[in-house]
C-alpha cells in the first residue's frame, strides 16, 4: 500500500467511523488496490478488484478524447464500495469534492449496482476530477453533461459489445432529440436524453472528423463549452466542398445514415483485432509481371512505402482503405484508435505522403495497437 492511499484511508476511516459506517469493521478489514489514476477500498478483494480494472480501463478510453498530460493529477480519485447498510446518500454513487481538488466516489455495492452504472460514476469522477486539475475547482457544475453519457456508453459498450443492438434499437424508436437539448444541459442542470451524448459521438466518429478536432470538441464542453459553433465550423473543414450545413441538418443526416445501416452487432475485441491485424499484413507477395520470371514482391507496413508508386501496391491499398471504411461503424471501441490509425496509413501511401509523415503515422499506429491489446488483456481480467 502506497503512502499516499494509506494516509487517505486512514481519514476514510475517521469518516466512515464518525457516522457509525463499518462499525463492525476492523481497519484491517478493508482492501485497497490502486492504478494510475485510482484508490479503490472495499470490504471485498474481489470487488475492489474488479473496480480497480474497469477504473483503469476506463481511463484508456477517456485518453482518446482527452490529452494524457490533462490527466496527471496530483492525487489519485478514491473510489469507496459501500454495503447498503452504511450508504447515507441517494442514488447507486455520489461524487464529492475531498481535500486539495481530489475527488472521493462512494459506490453503493449492491447487486443493484449494474456495471453500466459503474461505468457512469468512474467516468463521471473521471471527468469531474479533469475540470478540477485542468478549469479549476468551479469547473465541474459546467461540464455538458453530454461528454458524461458518451464516455460512459463508450466504456461499456466496451464491455458489453452485444447490448450495442439493445442501446440501437431503442435510439431508433425514440424521437430524435434536438441538437441543442444534448449541447445545452451542464452537469449541474438536466441530463441529456438516453444515451444522446454516446450517439452524439458516434455521428462525429462516423463524419470522419480529423481526430485533433474531435478532442478539442470533447474538451470544450468538459470546460462547459456549448460547441454548437465550433462544430459547424469543423463539419465544414470535413466537408469543404459541400453545401454548408446547419450542425442540425448534420446531426439528423447523421444519425439516419448510422441508424440506417446493418449491424451484425459491435465487434468483440478478439474479432476486431484478428481483422485488423490481417489488414495491416501483407503475407501474400504481389506477382509483379515481369518476366520472364514474374518477380514476387514481398512486403509490409514499412516496406511498402518504397513501392508506393506501383499500380499494383496503389489498388491493393485502396481496396484495404475500403473495407477498413466499411467495417469502421462496427469494429471494438477497444480498438477504434487503431483502426484510425491504419487508416491513416492507407491514406498516407494513397496520398503519397512524404516519408517523415508516413514515419510518424507509422509510430502511431504500432503505438495504438501495442496500447489496443493491452487493454484487451486488462479487460479480459475484468470480465473473467
Amino acid at each position: 500500500m502506497t503512502p499516499n492511499i494509506a494516509r487517505r484511508l486512514v481519514l476514510l476511516l475517521l469518516t466512515l467511523f464518525a457516522s457509525g459506517a463499518f462499525a463492525q469493521q476492523s481497519v484491517s478489514g478493508l482492501r485497497s488496490l490502486s492504478n494510475d489514476h485510482f484508490d479503490v477500498i472495499g470490504l471485498h478483494m474481489r470487488s475492489v478488484s474488479y473496480v480497480n480494472e474497469l477504473s483503469a480501463f476506463s481511463v484508456q478510453i477517456a485518453e482518446r478524447y482527452l490529452p494524457r498530460e490533462g490527466l496527471t493529477f496530483p492525487s489519485n480519485i478514491l473510489i469507496s464500495l459501500r454495503p447498503g447498510e452504511h450508504v447515507d446518500f441517494v442514488g447507486d454513487y455520489r461524487i464529492r469534492l475531498a481535500e486539495r481538488g481530489s475527488i472521493q466516489v462512494d459506490l453503493r455495492w449492491e447487486d443493484s449496482m449494474t456495471l453500466e452504472r459503474s461505468c457512469y460514476a468512474i467516468s463521471e469522477a473521471l471527468l469531474v476530477q479533469y475540470a478540477i486539475y485542468n478549469y479549476g475547482t468551479k469547473a465541474p457544475d459546467k461540464i455538458r453533461s453530454w461528454t458524461i453519457d458518451a464516455l460512459a456508453n463508450d466504456v461499456y459498450i466496451s464491455l458489453r459489445s452485444a447490448e450495442f443492438a439493445d442501446l440501437l434499437k431503442a435510439a431508433q424508436e425514440m424521437d430524435v432529440p434536438q441538437l441543442t437539448e444534448i449541447l445545452e444541459p451542464s452537469r449541474s442542470g438536466l441530463a441529456v436524453p438516453s444515451a444522446a451524448g454516446y450517439w452524439l459521438l458516434q455521428t462525429m466518429k462516423s463524419s470522419t472528423f480529423d481526430r485533433t478536432a474531435l478532442r478539442s470538441l470533447f474538451q470544450q464542453a468538459i470546460a462547459g463549452v456549448d460547441i454548437e459553433e465550433s462544430l459547424t465550423a469543423t463539419i465544414q473543414l470535413s466537408q469543404p466542398t459541400a453545401e454548408l450545413l446547419p450542425a442540425q441538418t448534420w446531426w439528423v443526416q447523421q444519425l439516419s445514415l448510422i441508424f440506417g445501416q446493418e449491424y451484425e452487432v459491435v465487434e468483440t475485441m478478439k474479432v476486431s483485432r484478428d481483422w485488423l491485424s490481417k489488414l495491416g499484413r501483407f503475407d501474400v507477395p504481389l506477382i509483379l509481371g515481369i518476366q520472364p520470371t514474374n518477380e514476387e514482391l514481398k512486403l509490409d507496413l514499412r516496406a511498402i512505402w518504397t513501392h508506393r508508386a506501383m499500380p499494383k501496391v496503389q489498388e491493393l491499398v485502396q481496396a484495404r482503405y475500403e473495407i477498413l471504411r466499411l467495417r469502421m461503424t462496427r469494429v471494438n471501441p477497444a480498438y477504434y484508435n487503431s483502426a484510425l490509425s491504419l487508416g491513416d496509413l492507407f491514406e498516407g501511401i494513397l496520398n503519397d505522403e512524404s516519408s517523415h509523415k508516413y514515419l510518424h503515422s507509422l509510430t502511431m499506429y504500432l503505438s495504438e495497437w501495442v496500447d489496443a491489446k493491452e487493454m484487451q488483456d486488462s479487460l479480459e481480467n475484468i470480465l473473467d
